[in-house]
């Protein structure tokens, strides 16, 4: 459970990055449109973090991933299918959470003036 956990939270964060992140937003903005399409799907890109992940990860650690063998051939592919159910929950976790903190640039100063004012009276 800890593995499935770590390679949701990966992918996620990989799927984040490559479509969303402002820092990385030199990179992505650049994508040619079919790129961009599917970098933009949590689900597609998703599966082949996940993959990769239980690649990198699970092969070169020899940690066994849901009871499969890390070496198994399909060890890669069923991580890659619950990537594609994991990335898009708790990637549209993280968006509502950045959309509810809100960003200190997008304040307009007269609106946030007269919403305090509107208040006192």
């Amino acid at each position: 459970m800890t593995l499935l956990l770590l390679y949701a939270i990966l992918s996620t964060a990989f799927w984040y990055l490559g479509s969303r992140a402002q820092i990385t937003r030199a990179i992505w903005s650049r994508y040619p449109r079919w790129l961009a399409r599917w970098a933009d799907c949590p689900a597609c890109t998703g599966f082949w973090y996940g993959a990769a992940a239980a690649i990198a990860i699970g092969w070169r650690e020899n940690l066994s991933f849901m009871g499969l063998a890390s070496d198994a051939i399909e060890t890669p592919v069923i991580a890659g299918l619950c990537m594609i159910v994991c990335v898009p929950l708790l990637g549209g976790l993280m968006q509502r959470a950045l959309w509810e903190a809100g960003s200190a640039i997008d304040v307009d100063p007269e609106r946030e003036q007269s919403s305090q004012t509107d208040g006192e009276s």
